[in-house]
């Protein structure tokens, strides 16, 4: 077996700022399509109980960030669904640092929704809202992550490695 056909093993991402930490690709992927879900029915719902299941995704973004996104309760779902599944170990593994930043970007719209929405800015709250939905749609169906995107284009605007 070739260095190249091996697979790099995940490190736990803790701490948080542990360098190097890595996930399962398929991972944010799943975690955006329960996000898209999410967000999908809040849309469709609205009122208090739309309202309450976009403070529930503010929450997992917070807690993605915080701990990490293979330990936000989306991660934590998608390693139960993978051994239930039986869709095995992971194939390909990517930095954590990319999906970290995007949930950080979530957060920051949805959150900015989740506030215009209390504030009863209904309209701009939803728009916000459908934003999130939007880029979380676009990650779960086609594996294209905007908010990993702008990470990588600033690291390499500033210098760092992507």
């Amino acid at each position: 077996m070739q260095p190249q056909d091996m697979v790099q093993r995940p490190r736990p991402e803790t701490p948080p700022s542990t360098p190097g930490a890595m996930v399962d690709v398929r991972g944010p992927r799943f975690s955006s399509a329960v996000t898209a879900t999410v967000l999908a029915v809040a849309l469709v719902v609205q009122g208090p109980v739309g309202i309450a299941l976009v403070a529930v995704q503010v929450t997992v973004f917070a807690i993605a960030i915080a701990m990490g996104v293979a330990r936000s309760p989306w991660g934590h779902l998608f390693r139960f669904v993978r051994a239930r599944a039986g869709w095995g170990p992971p194939t390909e593994l990517e930095s954590a640092t990319p999906p970290r930043f995007a949930q950080a970007c979530g957060l920051l719209v949805a959150g900015t929704g989740l506030v215009l929405l209390v504030a009863g800015a209904t309209t701009a709250g939803w728009v916000a809202v459908g934003i999130v939905l939007a880029l979380a749609t676009l990650l779960a169906t086609s594996g294209l992550c905007v908010g990993c995107e702008l990470w990588l284009l600033g690291a390499r605007l500033v210098g760092g490695r992507a």
